[in-house]
């Protein structure tokens, strides 16, 4: 093989791994990014990310992700503290029976190497209640959640919408759960709970809502019939001045 050729192929490479790093930052789609979203992980390492737990915890980036298998604590996400915002992220259940969540309004502790003494959370569990909010009252509706969840292994969608008392969680694009049960409206971190089994997350993105000089309607129940619940950015609206 000629000089030439081996130059041509090294920078071939070159490139390749190029590409691939790049690709594993998981930017924000432009019209997320328009609509105000930032990435939370960029693919390579747990920057802005920091471990509360005892010992060193168990997680670690593997394949573009976040990945846990076991062991306790939780990862917080510790660029800023936030109140009304909307989460968006892929998640995938690799083992059965795994069992984690999502915290939100959580404080920066971890008393007894557990998990932090104030929070809310979105379970990321593999049960038929997936999408169950802990920490205040929901109305989860689990024929959505049964039609909406996908196969263990496979990634799934959460959106995390949080306006003042209200929350809405929507399964692979599903809305599956509301509640207007929020009532600590202090601003907290999100952080990912490890609690058992195998999980990973990616494409992890926020954005700030806020609820300052605006009003809410209040959520309603899911289960009602003829009732349709709005998207909760859908029915916010501007006070009158």
């Amino acid at each position: 093989m000629s000089n030439r050729v081996c130059k041509v192929m090294s920078l071939a490479l070159a490139l390749h791994a190029v590409v691939a790093n790049t690709s594993s930052a998981q930017e924000v789609p432009p019209t997320e990014k328009e609509a105000g979203f930032v990435s939370m992980f960029n693919g390579k390492d747990l920057s802005g990310w920091m471990y509360l737990g005892k010992g060193t915890g168990t997680f670690s980036v593997k394949d573009g992700a976040i990945h846990y298998k076991g062991g306790g604590g939780w990862l917080c996400y510790t660029a800023k503290e936030y109140t009304d915002f909307e989460l968006r992220c892929e998640f995938q259940l690799i083992k059965k029976g795994g069992d984690g969540g999502i915290f939100f309004r959580a404080s920066k502790d971890s008393p007894g190497g557990g998990w932090p003494s104030k929070r809310y959370e979105l379970q990321v569990k593999d049960y038929a209640e997936q999408g169950r909010l802990w920490g205040l009252p929901y109305k989860l509706d689990k024929d959505k959640v049964a039609t909406a969840r996908k196969k263990l292994g496979e990634w799934e969608a959460y959106r995390l919408i949080v306006i003042g008392d209200n929350v809405q969680v929507y399964l692979n694009d599903v809305l599956v759960n509301s509640s207007d049960g929020a009532k600590r409206r202090e601003p907290g971190y999100l952080g990912l709970q490890a609690e058992g089994g195998e999980q990973a997350f990616r494409n992890l993105r926020v954005r700030i809502e806020s609820s300052s000089g605006r009003q809410t309607l209040t959520v309603r129940a899911l289960t009602k019939p003829g009732v349709a619940v709005m998207d909760l950015r859908r029915i916010v609206l501007k006070s009158a001045s």
